[in-house]
């Protein structure tokens, strides 16, 4: 059987669901406060995943939150199929002027647009739906404990709650699945918080409403306190494939240091269940692997399609993309506010990439206009071009909390510019191509003040292209990123 290397999809990619439908296999992870929101991977052997489009894609579909950084928007959603209809239910935390809480999408083509909201009127995160062997469908949630209520899939309609599980003692009990087998309805949960405590827990029932007895093994799944080099495993999904085996989708981190530090965000992995006895096996004696056997297949070829997204909205009148370019039209905002903004981003997926763009700035005859390797609004490291009154200029800028500092501002006549940066897991160096044809560094910044531990909460790095300016109708063309 061939091997792979997790994860299968690298960089920020949390809170994996995943479903079936005949040989072909369908992903969707979390997105805070990204848009568009919730990508939709398919795969045919579950080690090669191509983006096939979003749950979320207007704008008029949801707001999403301004508020804290990496703490707020799309959180963990779940994809089904059921009666030939895919549906996806979410979370939307922290809009106080306008809809937030669980919703309900739905669409007959999973390549296609999805509906608008079908708002929830049921509290908590992470909720889950799971359709029962007589047609009722069921929808599940976290408030606390983990709990049940009937849902119409048309209508959104619930009815009683009913707490089943509050898990097995550990802290945050939460990301629940439900699954039928012989006989059963076993339920799988997270518990230890989204760090480095995380684990995966399970219980099962005969009945549908409990109550539930704890597997005598949990937690099922973790990789606390053990020097394996995936860390925070947990919020998983499971799916069978074709053949009847069974496998889990999960998010985990890859530290870059001691003490622990994770810098691309929570990833998605994949492992194999053995359910051949009464209770699952998660991977390899219950710990998520680096390394894991697929089936064979016909190819294990990656296809690229880079999943091109902004902060909170993508605004025609700010962001306009014409075959392989940007046309960014700025606004006054820039990297260090909360609010939309004229930039586009992609993650970063490996420690050692190099990202590259050329910017024409002929328009932009006041303002700036670059690159940048960005957590958050408050941390954040930018290389751009900045014209202003006293003339042109190539400038190096980090901010990391409320420190922010110009380390490098030099002369630039030319109105195009080709700037870069490559990355390893220590620095990131940050680069122009100057007249000769040869790159030419103006500064670096350490990765470990980009990391989660230092200055996140639930996201990861992006790599991205901006432009601001206090003026109207000033004009930014990107190509090359």
């Amino acid at each position: 059987m061939p091997k792979i290397t997790n994860p299968i999809l690298p960089g920020f990619h949390p809170d994996p669901s995943i479903c079936r439908v005949g040989s072909d296999y369908y992903l969707v992870t979390s997105t805070f406060e990204y848009f568009p929101g919730l990508p939709i991977y398919h795969s045919q052997n579950l080690a090669d995943w191509t983006l096939i489009g979003h749950g979320l894609s207007r704008p008029d579909q949801l707001k999403l939150s301004t508020r804290n950084p990496n703490a707020f928007g799309l959180y963990a959603p779940t994809l089904r199929y059921i009666n030939d209809r895919f549906y996806l239910v979410c979370t939307n935390v922290g809009e106080s002027d306008g809809p937030e809480g669980n919703f309900l999408l739905w669409t007959d083509d999973i390549t296609g647009e999805w509906s608008n909201p079908i708002w929830l009127d049921t509290p908590g995160i992470d909720p889950t739906i799971f359709a029962d062997d007589d047609g009722q469908t069921y929808y599940l949630g976290t408030h606390k404990d983990i709990y049940l209520r009937t849902i119409d899939l048309e209508t959104g309609v619930l009815g009683p709650r009913k707490n089943i599980w509050s898990g097995s003692g550990a802290a945050d009990p939460e990301g629940p699945h439900l699954y039928k087998k012989d006989g059963y309805y076993y339920l799988l949960i997270s518990e230890g918080g989204t760090s480095y405590g995380h684990m995966l827990t399970m219980a099962r029932s005969r009945s549908l409403i409990g109550p539930y007895e704890e597997c005598p093994d949990n937690p099922v799944m973790t990789n606390r306190s053990t020097n394996l080099p995936l860390q925070a495993a947990g919020h998983a999904d499971l799916v069978q494939d074709t053949k009847g085996d069974w496998w889990a989708v999960c998010l985990a981190v890859r530290p870059i240091s001691y003490p622990l530090r994770h810098l691309l965000g929570r990833e998605t992995c994949l492992l194999p269940v053995d359910w051949s006895g009464d209770w699952p096996v998660f991977g390899e004696d219950g710990h998520l692997p680096i390394t894991i056997s697929v089936p064979e297949t016909n190819s294990l070829k990656t296809a690229k399609k880079i999943d091109y997204v902004t902060l909170f909205a993508w605004d025609p009148v700010l962001i306009e993309q014409v075959e392989q370019k940007f046309i960014f039209k700025p606004n006054s905002v820039g990297l260090s506010d909360q609010k939309n903004l004229a930039a586009v981003f992609q993650r970063q997926t490996t420690f050692d990439q190099q990202f590259e763009a050329t910017f024409d700035c002929t328009a932009l005859t006041a303002g700036e206009a670059g690159i940048t390797v960005f957590l958050n609004p408050t941390h954040h490291y930018d290389l751009f071009f900045e014209s202003k009154q006293q003339g042109q200029y190539l400038v190096f800028r980090r901010q990391i909390g409320s420190l922010w500092k110009v380390e490098q501002e030099v002369p630039y006549t030319k109105s195009t510019v080709t700037l870069g940066v490559v990355s390893d897991k220590t620095s990131y160096r940050f680069y122009f191509i100057n007249d000769q044809g040869q790159i030419q560094c103006l500064g670096s910044g350490e990765t470990k003040y980009l990391t989660t531990e230092v200055g996140g909460v639930f996201t990861g790095i992006m790599v991205g292209c901006y432009a601001r300016s206090q003026l109207s109708q000033q004009t930014v063309v990107v190509q090359g990123f």
